[in-house]
């Protein structure tokens, strides 16, 4: 019988093994899935196109006139961008007027995992991702992390403006009023 450290030594390598998806270059399921819903009528058309595929892209050419532009740059082994990208397309099918969304895959065919060498992230020097880009007709009006405040801030405008349109009042502040306010 084998000591119980041998053991745990040996079965290591085979979790592990166990774990790891075979790593063939195929795609993962999410740009087919993405692309998939972001083309199809269940719940309205999305303003929506995927690019780039890790070459060098100029951005700012992806900007589309009369529309807030989202240009999301994300990779389909980041979950958060996943998650992120199914929001923008639910946002853009929502309110396809005024929302486009231009995805940049920066993984090149063939490469598992994110690809921090591929030649758009090296081209905009992309260390975390998901990273956004916002435009306001064909104007960079945010980036980065205030590029994601802008999106959530102008998406809760467009909100408050539908449910003040379906009921025919004002929408109500998320914060009260102080019914005391003091004194002037």
């Amino acid at each position: 019988m084998q000591a119980p450290h041998v053991r745990s030594r040996l079965l290591i390598p085979i979790a592990l093994a166990a774990l790891l998806s075979p790593s063939r270059g195929d795609p993962p399921v999410a740009t087919a899935k993405i692309a998939e819903w972001a083309a199809s009528d269940r719940g309205g058309r999305a303003d929506y196109q995927e690019s780039s595929h890790g070459q060098t892209i100029n951005i700012d050419s992806l900007a589309c006139p009369g529309k807030i532009t989202i240009v999301d740059f994300s990779s389909d082994y980041c979950a958060p961008c996943v998650q992120l990208a199914m929001y923008l397309i639910k946002t853009s099918k929502t309110y396809p007027q005024r929302y486009a969304i231009r995805r940049v895959n920066v993984n090149r065919p063939g490469v598992v995992g994110i690809d921090w060498q591929s030649p758009v992230s090296k081209q905009y020097h992309l260390e975390s991702l998901p990273r956004l880009v916002v435009y306001d007709d064909r104007v960079k009006v945010a980036e980065g992390d205030a590029a994601r405040q802008w999106v959530i801030d102008d998406v809760n405008k467009m909100v408050a403006k539908s449910t003040e349109a379906q009921s025919g009042q004002e929408a109500q502040p998320l914060a009260k009023k102080d019914p005391n306010p003091a004194p002037q």
